[in-house]
C-alpha cells in the first residue's frame, strides 16, 4: 500500500504515583513508542534520579577510554559494570603513559629527521662536528652562496668545502668575509647544538640507527595498546550502552511534571499502538495510572512508506523533515527522481558501473545505506534507457547501424528495436526536457493544493495552487486560440492568483517560466553524457586498431580509465541536476518541511 501522508500520531498523557515511576519508565524505554515532550504546566519538573550525575562521570571516563584505544574487532562482553568503575583508573593510566611514551618518541623521531636532512646537505665535505664549530680564530658558514660573488667581495682568505647540496665556508674572524657573505649566501643553515661528533656520514648513520630504535619502541607500546583494547574494548563498548540506557532513564524525569506523590508524563505515540501502549504500562503499575488523549500541536513526524520507498526517506530528510499535515515527497522522489537521473546518463554501461558504485558505497558506509539504496534504483533506470537508446559506454549496441553488430556479426542486434539514437536526435530530447519540467512543476502545484485543502478548504486550495493552473491554461488558450479566447481566462487566473497570494504572487510570474526553463539542464547533461563517452572511444580507437599489442593494451587501459572517470562525472551531474529539479523547482510548489522527526524514548538515536 502506498501512503502518502506521515504515521498518524495521537497526544497523550500518563499519570499515576511516584512509586510506579521507575516501573513507567523502563516500561516506556522498553515500548520504544512514547516521543516524551517536555512538560510545560502549572507543575514543578522532575528531578533526575540520584544516581545521574555519577553514572554520567562514569560514561564520559568510559568514552574518553574508548577515543584512546586503538580500534580492533572485538565482540561485547557480559557487562561487569564494578569490574570497569573499579579499573577505569588503572587502565587510564595505563593508556596516559603508554601514549605519552609513544608522543616523545614520534618527537624524537621527528628532531632526528631534522638533523639527518640538515646533515645529509653537507655530507661529502670530510669535515667533522669539531670542524663545522670553528675555533678561537675561525669562523664557519654553512649555506649556499654564489661564489663568484664571494670571490669578488671578500679579500680576506677563505675556504669552500662542497657538500651535497650546501658549502661550507671557513674564514679568519674579524675579517671582511663575514661581511662579504652577507651579499653572497643564497640560503644559510644553523649547526645544531647536541652531543654530536664525527663526519656528517657517521652522524647521519648514527640518527638512522637511533631512529630504527625508537620506532622498534613504538611497536612495541602500539603492541601494548592492542593488548589493553583486545582486554577491554568489549567490555567498555557494553558498559558504555549499558550507560547510556541508564542515563537515559534517570534523567528523564527531567521532562515529567511531577508532585510530591503524583508524576504526569505527555507525549506522542502513533495511533495504532495506543492499546498496546495502554495494556502494557497498566500491566507493570498494577492498573494504578491513568493514560488519555490529549489536544496537542505540532506533532512529531515518523515516515510511513513501504519498502520500495523507504530508501527516498533520506533525501527527503536531506532538505527538510515534512510537516505533520503535509504530503511525504519521498514518493514523488522515488517515482521521478530515478527517471530524472536515468534520462540524463541514459547509457546502459555506466548503468552498471554506476550500479557497482553505489552497491560498493551501501556495504562501505552502512550509515548511508539508504542513500545508496535509492541511487541504485537511479542506476537501474539509467541501464533501462540505456537499452531503450541503444548505448552502452557510448557505443551503439542496437538499432540498424550497431556497432556491437559490425564488431561480432551477429546481425540480430540491429533488429532489436529502440526509441532513437540521443546523439542523432538532440530536438526530441530538448523537446522532452521541456514537458518533463511542464508536468514535473504542474505535479507540485496538484499536490500543493492537496495539502492547502487539508490544512485550510477547497477555496483556499483552488486560490492559491488552482490560480497557477489557471494561468498556464489562459497562457495556452491564448497561443492556440487567440487574444479573443485568452485574455479574458488570464484575467481571470491573474485576478485569482491575486485573490491567493496577493502582490507577491504577480511578482513571482516570471519565475514559472523560468522553473519550468530550468529543466532544460536534463538536456544539458544528456548531451553531455553522450559526448564525454564519444571522446574517451574516440582517443582509444586508434590506438585499438594500431595493430600493435602495445597499442591495443594501451587502448584498452584508456578505455577502462576514461569510463571509470566518466562514471564518477556522471554519477555527480545525475545526481545534482536531479536532486535540484525537485528540490528547488518543484518541491518550492508545495513543499513546506520544517517538521519534527519522530524519537521515541528508548530507540536507538533518540537521545
Amino acid at each position: 500500500m502506498v501512503k502518502i501522508k506521515p504515521t498518524e500520531m495521537t497526544k497523550i498523557s500518563v499519570t499515576g504515583p511516584k512509586k510506579y515511576l521507575n516501573d513507567v519508565i523502563d516500561e516506556l524505554h522498553s515500548l520504544e513508542v512514547l516521543d516524551i515532550e517536555a512538560y510545560d504546566g502549572e507543575l514543578e519538573t522532575g528531578e533526575p534520579f540520584e544516581e545521574a550525575e555519577d553514572l554520567s562521570q562514569l560514561l564520559v571516563d568510559i568514552r574518553s577510554l574508548e577515543s584512546k584505544l586503538p580500534e580492533v574487532d572485538v565482540e561485547e562482553e557480559d557487562l561487569e559494570l564494578e569490574e570497569i568503575e573499579n579499573n577505569v583508573t588503572e587502565i587510564s593510566d595505563k593508556i596516559d603513559r603508554l601514549t605519552g611514551k609513544k608522543e616523545r618518541l614520534e618527537r624524537n623521531i621527528s628532531g632526528l629527521n631534522d638533523e639527518r636532512k640538515f646533515f645529509k646537505r653537507i655530507t661529502g665535505t670530510g669535515l667533522t662536528y669539531d670542524d663545522l664549530q670553528g675555533s678561537k680564530n675561525l669562523e664557519v658558514f654553512i649555506g649556499v652562496v654564489d661564489e663568484e660573488v664571494l670571490e669578488e667581495k671578500a679579500s680576506g682568505s677563505f675556504d669552500i668545502v662542497e657538500g651535497k647540496s650546501a658549502s661550507v665556508v671557513i674564514f679568519e674572524k674579524d675579517s671582511d668575509v663575514e661581511q662579504a657573505l652577507m651579499d653572497a649566501q643564497e640560503r644559510s643553515f644553523e649547526l645544531p647544538e647536541g652531543d654530536y661528533s664525527g663526519t656528517p656520514e657517521e652522524i647521519v648513520s648514527n640518527a638512522q640507527t637511533k631512529k630504527n630504535e625508537y620506532r622498534n619502541e613504538i611497536e612495541t607500546v602500539e603492541a601494548q595498546l592492542e593488548e589493553l583494547a583486545v582486554e577491554w574494548r568489549g567490555k567498555l563498548e557494553t558498559a558504555e550502552k549499558y550507560l547510556t540506557e541508564r542515563i537515559e532513564k534517570a534523567e528523564a524525569p527531567l521532562n515529567f511534571g511531577t508532585t510530591e506523590n503524583t508524576f504526569i508524563i505527555e507525549g506522542w505515540i502513533p495511533s495504532d499502538s495506543y492499546a498496546t501502549f495502554e495494556e502494557r504500562v497498566a500491566e507493570v503499575t498494577e492498573g494504578k495510572v491513568y493514560i488519555q488523549g490529549e489536544e496537542g500541536e505540532n506533532p512529531p513526524v515518523e515516515h510511513d512508506n513501504n519498502r520500495f520507498v523507504k530508501p527516498f526517506e533520506s533525501f527527503t530528510d536531506l532538505m527538510s523533515v515534512p510537516k505533520y499535515n503535509e504530503i511525504d515527497p519521498s514518493i514523488v522522489l522515488m517515482l521521478t527522481f530515478p527517471l530524472f537521473f536515468g534520462f540524463m546518463i541514459g547509457d546502459a554501461g555506466y548503468g552498471l558501473t554506476s550500479l557497482a558504485v553505489f552497491y560498493g558505497g551501501m556495504k562501505m558506509f552502512p550509515k548511508a545505506s539508504a542513500m545508496f539504496k535509492s541511487l541504485m534504483y537511479a542506476s537501474v533506470a539509467t541501464f533501462l534507457f540505456g537499452l531503450a537508446f541503444g548505448d552502452a559506454f557510448g557505443y551503439v549496441i542496437f538499432g540498424h547501424h550497431s556497432e556491437l553488430a559490425a564488431v561480432t556479426g551477429i546481425h540480430l542486434f540491429e533488429q532489436i528495436p529502440i526509441l532513437w539514437h540521443r546523439a542523432e536526435h538532440l530536438s526530441q530530447v530538448f523537446t522532452i526536457s521541456a514537458v518533463i519540467g511542464l508536468v514535473h512543476v504542474n505535479l507540485g502545484y496538484l499536490i500543493g493544493m492537496y495539502n492547502e485543502y487539508v490544512r485550510h478548504d477547497f477555496r483556499h486550495a483552488f486560490l492559491e495552487k488552482g490560480s497557477w493552473l489557471m494561468l498556464e491554461a489562459a497562457a495556452i488558450l491564448w497561443f492556440l486560440e487567440g487574444t479573443a479566447v485568452g485574455a479574458p481566462v488570464m484575467v481571470i487566473a491573474l485576478a485569482t492568483l491575486w485573490a491567493g497570494e496577493g502582490v507577491e504572487g504577480i511578482v513571482e510570474i516570471p519565475s514559472l517560466l523560468s522553473n519550468i526553463l530550468s529543466y532544460l539542464r536534463i538536456f544539458g547533461v544528456s548531451v553531455a553524457a553522450v559526448s564525454l563517452a564519444a571522446v574517451v572511444n574516440s582517443m582509444a580507437n586508434p590506438l585499438l586498431t594500431s595493430g600493435s599489442v602495445i597499442g591495443l593494451a594501451a587502448g584498452i587501459g584508456l578505455l577502462i580509465f576514461g569510463h571509470v572517470f566518466n562514471t564518477f562525472i556522471k554519477i555527480m551531474e545525475g545526481f545534482l541536476q536531479g536532486i535540484r529539479l525537485h528540490y528547488v523547482e518543484m518541491f518550492g510548489k508545495f513543499y513546506e518541511g520544517g517538521g519534527r522527526k519522530y524519537a521515541p524514548f528508548g530507540a536507538e538515536g533518540s537521545t
